[in-house]
């Protein structure tokens, strides 16, 4: 399925970016807290959590030297935010949506940063700031894009959860033909779903989460990098421990050089076992001549699979 998959979709975070985001940037949308006070009790929510935007944002409070406050039990939402008490006032972290869906709002205009990642803190029922986050691509991954639309494949697409400037931005940046912007889980599934029901072979590339259910319903789930959480791995059919996009299409060319040698094997074992009949059928050998061939075909199968061993890698080609 790996070597003819004509589709490949890609999860942003961590498996296109490098999944160390820093934050860049906080706006103010409340004029009686300053920045440390908001940006304390954006701490106490996602004190816990091990998303890359939660490290991030601890990451920038520990190098200002900010305090996390006393504050309650944290919830984490998936591909949402987190929510916590802090003297009895309830605290969200997370996406816009996340704000919407809870009737938390700015008392002004909310104004995205272009291509950066964009995290808001609410306290009750309204939103007091943004902080803005930056994440770099990996280093080959429009290598590794180019490279697969070289070998074939006809649509690459980026799946994130990311509202839709940045996830256009990262988009064009890397080449891919296009993006679907603030998806949760089982809308990534729901996108896999859509194509494959278009009679499209599908592989989906993911590391979180969020990247769960996409992974298990694609033709070939792949979790990449050494950063893959556990249901991304349980749920995926091929993992690469490797941060490197290059992998994927490395990845596909061994599919395609197994499958070669797996039709290879076949003929191998149907021909000498063949000749080894009609010999046998009309008496030209004896019967342990007849067993010798069909151990020979056996020899000759490991023999043949055996040259993946001296797959040679990408580099070694030329490519685009």
């Amino acid at each position: 399925q790996m070597s003819n998959a004509n589709t490949v979709l890609l999860d942003k975070t961590g498996t296109i970016t490098e999944g160390k985001p820093q934050v860049v940037s906080m706006r103010m949308y409340a004029r009686d807290l300053d920045e440390r006070a908001a940006l304390s009790l954006a701490m106490a929510a996602e004190e816990t959590s091990a998303h890359p935007l939660a490290s991030a944002i601890l990451a920038y409070g520990r190098k200002l030297g900010v305090e996390i406050p006393a504050h309650g039990e944290i919830v984490t939402e998936v591909s949402r935010g987190s929510r916590t008490e802090v003297d009895g006032r309830v605290v969200r972290v997370g996406n816009l949506r996340y704000m919407e869906e809870n009737g938390v709002r700015a008392e002004e205009a909310i104004k995205p940063m272009e291509g950066a990642i964009a995290t808001y803190v609410g306290v009750d029922k309204r939103i007091i700031a943004a902080l803005y986050a930056m994440d770099r691509p990996r280093e080959n991954v429009r290598r590794a894009i180019n490279s697969l639309r070289y070998d074939g494949v006809g649509d690459i697409e980026l799946l994130t959860g990311d509202m839709e400037p940045q996830a256009r931005a990262v988009a064009e940046l890397v080449g891919a033909d296009g993006y679907q912007a603030q998806l949760l889980p089982e809308q990534k599934a729901e996108a896999v779903l859509k194509l494959q029901t278009q009679g499209n072979g599908v592989v989906m590339v993911g590391d979180g989460i969020n990247d769960a259910p996409a992974l298990a319903y694609a033709d070939v789930g792949v979790s990449l990098g050494s950063k893959s959480t556990d249901i991304a791995i349980e749920t995926s059919d091929v993992v690469i421990s490797r941060d490197d996009p290059m992998m994927i299409p490395e990845l596909r060319r061994l599919s395609r050089a197994t499958m070669r040698i797996v039709r290879e094997n076949f003929t191998l074992v149907v021909g000498v076992n063949s000749v080894g009949l009609i010999l046998g059928a009309a008496s030209g050998i004896s019967v342990m001549m007849s067993a010798m061939l069909h151990n020979m075909s056996t020899i000759l199968v490991v023999a043949n699979s055996l040259r993946l061993m001296f797959f040679p890698p990408t580099e070694r080609r030329k490519m685009l």
